[in-house]
């Protein structure tokens, strides 16, 4: 008997409320967002972009001179043609062979110098820098590190550190 007036009382209550809503007006209408203003793009998000083409840097290595870095954790890029180097396998890296080279860390960077990987991609994330090998989870450069070139920035930024 308790249960049927409550699920009685419910059924008034809901009715009330549903009745007494009022209709959207105009301006709660054209707050609604449509595909073309959901995102920071102004394309339809339903809609395939095409990306501009960017050109690599055809000079070999040591020949470009290393852009700025914005923030100190942030991967370097790589300063010299990367497609006589690729692919990296488990059983090749290239890389490693020309910039495995602890003896030169602390060195200043030099025009046509080789830049040694630094210590943090030595041994594990856990305890870096304590072995003489590469850290399997550093092995694969081109995770990271990508070729210079001149495309153009996606999205604007202003950081500064």
């Amino acid at each position: 008997m308790k249960t049927e007036r409550l699920f009685l009382l419910t059924g008034v209550v809901v009715a009330i409320f549903g009745c007494s809503q009022v209709p959207l007006n105009n301006a709660a209408e054209s707050a609604i967002v449509d595909d073309i203003n959901m995102g920071l793009s102004k394309e339809s998000v339903f809609d395939t972009p095409t990306p501009m083409v960017s050109h690599y840097s055809g000079q070999e290595t040591g020949e470009n001179e290393r852009l700025p870095v914005a923030y100190s954790t942030l991967p370097s890029q790589v300063a010299h043609t990367l497609t006589e180097y690729l692919p990296i396998t488990r059983e090749e890296n290239e890389c490693i062979d020309c910039h495995d080279r602890r003896k030169y860390i602390g060195y200043e960077w030099k025009m046509g110098v080789r830049v040694p990987m630094p210590d943090s991609h030595y041994g594990s994330f856990k305890v870096q820098g304590e072995s003489e090998d590469v850290a399997g989870a550093r092995y694969n450069c081109t995770l990271c590190h990508v070729q210079m070139s001149d495309a153009q920035p996606l999205v604007g930024n202003t950081f500064s550190n």
